[in-house]
């Protein structure tokens, strides 16, 4: 069911994708909307055992419930039924040891999101032209797309 007020996103139908991001391996997504006008994203993460995230900083409002599993990162620790909420400038590093399946909605501006900030230094800074990229489809069409124009990457200060 579609109409111009209301759409219903099928979850089952969609794979997870590997995040394409060093330091996020073990990490899976669904972006499940990606809408421009709003400037809103709704993703699904989910952290296999022992997996985690790069440390990022938030260029965004994040709301990240917890579906199954526990997670972490900095300030404090999630479980089942509880729910984060990261104001922008949020700096963190979130993992699982058990896995994890989250829902998050990133509420933007501009369309920045995340700030990954590797360990040599290097910012890998994701914005609404990846994640709308990845909207809805499978690994195989992930694969197939060129991410470089589609996120900044400000190398390390030498």
């Amino acid at each position: 069911m579609h109409s111009e007020s209301m759409s219903i996103i099928r979850d089952a139908n969609q794979e997870w994708l590997r995040i394409p991001l060093p330091g996020a391996e073990g990490v899976s997504i669904k972006v499940l909307k990606a809408d421009e006008a709003m400037d809103r994203v709704v993703v699904k993460i989910r952290f296999d055992p022992g997996s985690r995230m790069p440390r990022h900083v938030h260029d965004c409002r994040a709301v990240a419930y917890t579906i199954s599993g526990s997670w972490a990162y900095d300030e404090g620790s999630f479980v089942t039924g509880e729910c984060a909420w990261e104001e922008e400038g949020n700096d963190h590093t979130p993992w699982s040891d058990e896995g994890a399946e989250l829902f998050i909605v990133f509420d933007g501006k501009n369309g920045h999101y995340l700030d990954n900030i590797l360990p040599d230094g290097t910012i890998i800074k994701l914005g609404m032209p990846i994640l709308k990229a990845f909207e809805g489809v499978t690994q195989e069409e992930a694969d197939s797309i060129d991410i470089e124009p589609l996120i900044e990457i400000i190398p390390a200060a030498a």
